[in-house]
């Protein structure tokens, strides 16, 4: 038997990898000399907690916008094809 098609577009990123990718590359960059400092310790974790958040937050607002764009280019490259094909039947 066939599986039945989901409605959902597939995604071309998950935001929660991004956003832990960012996470942990900051971590990386950033890290203590040392982590004998639970204080310090403790601030880099929540130093690494808060990057990945701006990143996820950073994404949640884009994402919106970037698919607009990507539909009004459509939308205006498909009038224009319009047109051009109308212009040159009789």
């Amino acid at each position: 038997m066939a599986k039945a098609k989901s409605g959902k577009q597939k995604k071309i990123f998950s935001p929660f990898l991004v956003s832990l990718a960012a996470l942990t590359g900051w971590a990386a960059v950033h890290e203590p000399a040392n982590f004998t400092n639970p204080a310090i310790a403790g601030a880099w974790l929540l130093e690494a907690l808060a990057v990945g958040l701006l990143v996820r937050a950073t994404l949640a607002v884009l994402s919106p916008v970037v698919k607009l764009c990507g539909e009004m280019f459509q939308i205006i490259t498909g009038k224009s094809r319009l047109h051009s094909h109308g212009d040159a039947e009789p």
